[in-house]
């Protein structure tokens, strides 16, 4: 009996058939046999049952296990692109860095020459304007370098931050890779401000943001950014140290990585806000929270 049994208790069995017993008269055969008829449709409905609760709980785990697999390997092929055009990037900017060099001598040149009344005004200017648009490009180069370094490095760090045991409120802890706070305030990216405004005070030029809020990068890798922003600063370095202090003293939770990962320059940075380790379906990366 115990294939047909499943969901039902020793102690039910035996008052089951105790309820059939009473109700059958002596030799009334015909009776009991209707009986167990009825009990055992009764086990087979509820096996079935309790089977196909089982075939679907299955089911659903085995979905969940090959959407996990689709998605790892949609983050690992993204990296991929990204370490293959971070490289065609760092020889782009080795011909921009060329390029401003260049300029820069010819601007010096001119400048020398217009003292001396041998060129015009706009000649000078005309240098001067050349050699600022090749500094943009320049400037555009490394900061998307610094901005797939990051990217790389939280992405390839993801599964250790999901393995990381929770924290409690407030809760602080350092190793040689990572520095966690889960600090208590209700932060949001309108808070950004008041970071900011600390660092130029203190350091007399503007945080080096890289990331705010849910950006492309973070849309393809299945990242949830958008209470978040990425800062570029080595939390070991003077500045980093000085911005992961004003953070505690605030109650604004960060992570910050240390080394380093195969394929990126650097990676160190300072991630403010929860981490992005949870997936997000259809971010919107041109949400209000990402325009600067």
């Amino acid at each position: 009996m115990t294939p047909l049994t499943t969901g039902i208790g020793p102690h039910r069995l035996e008052r089951m058939f105790k309820r059939f017993a009473q109700l059958a008269s002596p030799g009334s055969l015909g009776f009991i046999g209707f009986g167990l008829a009825i009990f055992l449709s009764t086990i087979s409905s509820n096996a079935a049952s309790a089977q196909d609760k089982a075939n679907k709980s299955t089911g659903s785990a085995s979905r969940s296990s090959a959407s996990d697999a689709e998605l790892a390997r949609l983050r690992a092929d993204t990296i991929e692109k990204m370490k293959q055009t971070r490289a065609g990037t760092e020889k782009l900017l080795a011909l921009h860095e060329d390029e401003v060099k260049k300029l820069t001598a010819e601007y010096r040149q001119r400048q020398e020459l217009y003292n001396q009344g041998l060129i015009s005004r706009a000649e000078l200017n005309q240098t001067e304007r050349a050699r600022a648009a090749a500094m943009i490009r320049m400037d555009e180069d490394k900061r998307w370098i610094a901005e797939t370094d990051i990217a790389i490095t939280e992405a390839s760090m993801r599964d250790v931050l999901v393995g990381l045991p929770a924290m409690a409120p407030g809760g602080y802890s350092e190793s040689g890779t990572l520095i966690r706070f889960n600090g208590t305030a209700s932060w949001s990216l309108a808070d950004a401000a008041k970071i900011e405004k600390f660092f130029s005070q203190a350091f007399g030029h503007v945080l080096p943001i890289t990331a705010f809020g849910q950006t492309p990068t973070h849309d393809r890798l299945r990242f949830d950014h958008r209470n978040a922003m990425d800062v570029a600063l080595h939390p070991d370095s003077n500045e980093g140290r000085s911005l992961l202090s004003y953070l505690r003293q605030a109650g604004v939770p960060f992570i910050a990585f240390r080394s380093a990962v195969p394929g990126a320059a650097t990676g160190a940075h300072i991630h403010i806000g929860s981490p992005s380790v949870r997936a997000v379906a259809g971010a919107d990366s041109q949400g209000v929270c990402c325009k600067r």
